[in-house]
C-alpha cells in the first residue's frame, strides 16, 4: 500500500513539474513574444532628434489588397523600409481614412480587438495564416523597422481625409492597436502662416512639418522651429522623382543658422520717417515711427492708423506750408519732430549749358560710362534700343541740341538710328580710325567659350536673339579673315557678312548645347573679345543640385547710402541692412546646394552702380539678382503698400524673375505685385539672366516688421535659392 502512495505521489509530483515547466514554458514564450511586439518600434518618437518621415499612403496600401501571397508581402515591407531609408527617411508614417478602414494604416492591422468594425487582413494571406505561423504585416513592418534603426507611426484622418481632432473619436480597433503595437498616432492641423502643414499628435511626440512647394520654405520654417520633425512626402512620389527629399534635406542639414541682423526694431517710443532733414512735398505727410506695441500711440492728438506686433506704427497726417511740427505720444512719453515742406515748382531760372558740343558728321566717340543706352527717342529716357558698354566706339550722323534736367546738352545720332547722349561719351579727334580686324582666336575659361579678334578696334555693336539665332552687328568695323571653324559648342557654327556700315556675325546653335548668355568685352589692350556662356544645367548629384553654378548677389545699397525709407535712424535696420541680410540667407541656402556664390558686398561697403554691373561683366555668373527692398513716396499713405516685385530687361531674365516672386510670396505670405520690364542699370547684361528683386515694402509699417524679422529673411533666402534651381535647365 505504501508503494502505491509513494507511486502517485510520485506521479503527482512528476505531473506538477512537468506542469510547472509548460507553464513556465508559456511564460517564457509570452514575454518573447511581447518582447518582439512591444520593442519592435524601435526608438521612442517622443526622443527621436531630427525626426524624417515619408507618407505611406492609400496607393502603396493597395498593394495589400492585390491578393499577393505571404512571401511577396513580406518581401514588399522590407523593400518599402529600404526605399524609405534611401531617401533619407527615419521613419515611416502610414496614412489613411481609418473611419473607413482604408489607407495604409488600416492595410497592416490585424483583426485582433474586439471591435467587428477592425479591418481583416488579405485573404490571400490568411490562407497561409495558421496558429503556430501567424502572420501580422504591422508586427514585421516594426520588426524590419526596428533592425534599421527606423520608426513607424500613424497619420490618421476621417472619411473625407479632414484631420481628426479629437482622440476619442479614432475607432476602436485602432486606439487598440496603437496602443497593442506602441506606434504614435497623429492628426494634420491647420497650415502656418508659410504654408506648411503641422502633424501634431495625441501624445507628447514632437509635430511634423509638411510641404507640397518648395522646399526651401519648409527648410526655412523647420530650422526657425526646432523640435520639430519633417515630412519629406509620399514615398511613392518620392521613388518616382516628383519631388525631391535630397534637396530638401541638403537645406535642413547645415547646422545652426547665423545671424543675419546685427539691429532689430526696439520697442520705445521714436518717430523714425521722414528724416527731418528731408524736404516734404504735398498736402499729406505719412510718419512711421515705433512704439511699446501693448500700449495705443497718438501722433498731434490723432490716432495712429496702424500698430503692429513688434510696435511699428503709421499715420497719415496734412502738411502746410513751412514747418510742421508732429508729436506722438504714448503713455507719458512724448517725441517730436519738425518737417519742411518745400516750396514746389523747383528748376527755376534759364537752362546751363553742361559744356558738351556738337559733333562733325562722321566724328566718332567712345563711350565712358559703364553703360550707355543707345535710345530710339534722344527725349525719351523709356526707348532703349540696346545698351552700349564702356570703350566702345561709334560714328556720328547727326548732334541734337535739346535741354535736359535743366541743362543745355546735346544727343548725338549714331548709324543705325539711335542716340547716345553727351554725358555717357567723349567725341574723338577727327580721323580716328575705324576697327580692322583680320580674324579671331578661340579660347575657354570653364563653361565660357571665347573669340577674341586679330587687329585693333573696339566697334560698338547692337544685336539680335531669337531662339538659336544669335546676330551681333559690329559698326564702323571690318572683318577681312577666317574665323575658327570650332568654338567650343558642339555643331554650332558662325558666319560673317558685310553689312552698309560695318559687318554681322551670326551665331547658329544647337538644343544639345544651347547658349546661355553673351557679352562682348572691350579689353585694355584695344582689341575685342566675344564671350558665348554654355548653359549651366543641373547636377546629377541630387543633394547638390547645384554644383557647378554660379549665382552672383548684389545687396543693394550700403555705407552712407541707407537706401529706401523706412527709418533714417542709423540704430534701426535699414534696407541697406535687409538687403544684405537677405543675400547672406540666400547665399547660405545657394552653397547648402552646392552653388559658388559671389556677392558684390557681404559687409556695409558702397559700390556705385557702375562698379556692380563691372563686378558682373568680370565674372560671368549663370544667375545675377539685385536684391532691394522697396518704398513709396513720403505723401503716401503707405499703410496697406506691401507685396513683392521683380524686374527684369533682357527677356532671358522673365523666368527667373518669375520664380522668385512666386517663391519669396509662398515664403513669406506677401502679396504677388508681379514681374516687370524695367531698364535698372544692373539688369542690363546678356551674360546671364539678370534681374532686380523687391522683396517687400519698408515704407509700410506691416511690411517692415516682416522684412526685419529673421524668420522672414530666412525663408526669403530660401525661396531665391529655390527660384535659381527653378530656373535652371535640366
Amino acid at each position: 500500500m505504501k508503494t502505491k502512495r509513494k507511486t502517485r505521489r510520485a506521479l503527482a509530483a512528476a505531473v506538477c513539474l512537468l506542469a510547472l515547466a509548460a507553464l513556465g514554458l508559456l511564460v517564457w514564450l509570452a514575454v518573447l513574444l511581447v518582447k518582439s511586439v512591444t520593442g519592435a518600434a524601435g526608438p521612442d518618437m517622443r526622443r527621436l532628434e531630427n525626426v524624417r518621415a515619408v507618407e505611406l499612403s492609400a496607393s502603396w496600401s493597395s498593394y495589400f489588397a492585390a491578393g499577393q501571397d505571404r512571401a511577396a508581402q513580406e518581401a514588399y515591407l522590407a523593400s518599402t523600409l529600404d526605399e524609405a531609408a534611401a531617401q533619407g527617411a527615419n521613419t515611416v508614417l502610414l496614412t489613411g481614412r481609418v473611419r473607413e478602414g482604408t489607407g495604409a494604416a488600416a492595410a497592416l492591422f490585424r483583426s485582433s480587438t474586439k471591435d467587428e468594425a477592425a479591418p481583416p487582413l488579405a485573404a490571400a494571406v490568411q490562407e497561409n495564416d495558421r496558429f503556430l505561423n501567424r502572420f501580422d504585416p504591422l508586427k514585421l513592418l516594426l520588426q524590419e523597422a526596428k533592425s534599421r534603426g527606423m520608426q513607424v507611426a500613424l497619420l490618421a484622418t476621417d472619411s473625407a481625409g479632414n484631420p481628426i481632432p479629437d482622440e476619442g473619436e479614432l475607432p476602436l480597433w485602432l486606439t487598440d492597436a496603437a496602443k497593442h503595437y506602441k506606434l504614435t498616432v497623429y492628426s494634420q492641423t491647420t497650415g502656418g502662416s508659410l504654408g506648411v502643414r503641422t502633424y501634431t499628435a495625441y501624445s507628447d511626440a514632437p509635430d511634423l512639418l509638411r510641404l507640397d512647394a518648395d522646399p526651401g520654405v519648409l527648410a526655412a520654417a523647420y530650422q526657425l522651429n526646432p523640435g520639430r520633425g519633417l515630412i519629406l512626402g509620399d514615398l511613392a512620389d518620392l521613388v518616382a522623382g516628383g519631388s525631391n527629399a535630397a534637396v530638401l534635406l541638403s537645406y535642413v542639414g547645415g547646422g545652426e543658422l547665423p545671424a543675419l541682423l546685427e539691429k532689430q526694431i526696439p520697442q520705445t517710443l521714436a518717430i523714425v520717417s521722414p528724416d527731418p532733414s528731408v524736404l516734404a512735398y504735398g498736402d499729406e505727410i505719412f510718419l512711421i515711427g515705433t512704439s511699446d506695441p501693448s500700449q495705443p500711440v497718438t501722433v498731434n492728438g490723432q490716432a495712429v492708423t496702424y500698430q503692429g506686433a513688434k510696435g511699428v506704427w503709421g499715420v497719415t497726417l496734412p502738411l502746410e506750408a513751412g514747418e510742421n511740427n508732429y508729436s506722438a505720444v504714448q503713455g507719458g512719453q512724448t517725441v517730436t519732430i519738425t518737417v519742411r515742406k518745400g516750396a514746389g515748382g523747383g528748376g527755376a531760372g534759364a537752362a546751363r549749358p553742361d559744356g558738351s558740343v556738337p559733333a562733325q558728321w562722321g566724328q566718332k566717340l567712345r563711350v565712358t560710362a559703364t553703360l550707355a543706352s543707345q535710345l530710339s527717342q534722344y527725349n525719351n529716357d523709356d526707348s532703349i534700343a540696346m545698351t552700349a558698354y564702356k570703350g566702345a566706339v561709334a560714328e556720328v550722323a547727326n548732334s541734337v541740341a535739346f535741354t535736359r534736367s535743366n541743362k543745355n546738352t546735346y544727343a548725338y545720332q549714331l548709324q543705325n538710328g539711335s542716340y547716345i547722349l553727351a554725358k555717357d561719351c567723349e567725341l574723338l579727334p577727327p580721323g580716328t580710325p575705324d576697327a580692322a580686324f583680320t580674324g579671331a582666336s578661340h579660347s575657354a575659361e570653364g563653361n565660357v567659350e571665347y573669340l577674341t579678334f586679330t587687329g585693333s578696334g573696339t566697334p560698338l555693336y547692337t544685336h539680335t536673339w531669337e531662339g538659336n539665332v544669335l546676330t551681333l552687328n559690329f559698326y564702323s568695323a571690318s572683318l577681312n579673315g577666317q574665323l575658327p571653324a570650332d568654338f567650343g559648342f558642339g555643331g554650332a557654327t558662325v558666319t560673317s557678312e558685310l553689312g552698309e556700315h560695318g559687318f554681322a556675325l551670326t551665331f547658329t546653335f544647337n538644343e544639345v548645347d544651347p547658349l546661355w548668355g553673351y557679352h562682348v568685352d572691350y579689353l585694355d589692350d584695344g582689341t575685342t573679345r566675344i564671350a558665348l556662356k554654355h548653359q549651366p544645367l543641373r547636377s546629377a548629384d541630387p543633394a547638390k543640385p547645384l554644383s557647378g553654378v554660379t549665382v552672383m548677389l548684389d545687396p543693394g545699397h550700403g555705407d552712407t547710402d541707407m537706401g529706401a525709407v523706412g527709418s533714417p535712424d542709423p540704430d534701426f535696420p535699414q534696407e541697406k541692412d535687409l538687403n544684405l541680410a537677405a543675400s547672406l540667407a540666400a547665399r547660405y541656402r545657394l552653397e547648402q546646394l552646392g552653388a559658388t556664390v559671389l556677392m558684390t558686398r557681404d559687409t556695409d561697403v558702397f559700390y556705385e552702380l557702375g562698379e556692380r554691373v563691372e563686378m558682373l561683366n568680370a565674372a560671368k555668373p549663370d544667375f545675377f539678382i539685385a536684391v532691394h527692398h522697396n518704398s513709396t513716396a513720403l505723401n503716401k499713405d503707405a499703410t496697406g503698400l506691401m507685396g513683392t516685385e521683380c524686374y527684369w530687361f533682357y527677356t532671358e531674365g522673365k523666368s527667373l524673375a518669375e520664380n522668385l516672386v512666386a517663391g519669396v510670396t509662398a515664403a513669406t505670405g506677401r502679396e504677388a505685385r508681379g514681374v516687370f520690364y524695367n531698364y535698372f542699370y544692373v539688369t542690363r547684361s546678356n551674360i546671364c539672366p539678370a534681374v532686380l528683386l523687391e522683396t517687400g515694402f519698408v515704407s509700410s509699417p506691416q511690411e517692415y516688421e516682416s522684412c526685419a524679422d529673421p524668420q522672414a529673411l530666412w525663408a526669403e533666402g530660401a525661396a531665391i535659392a529655390q527660384a535659381v534651381l527653378n530656373t535652371l535647365p535640366g
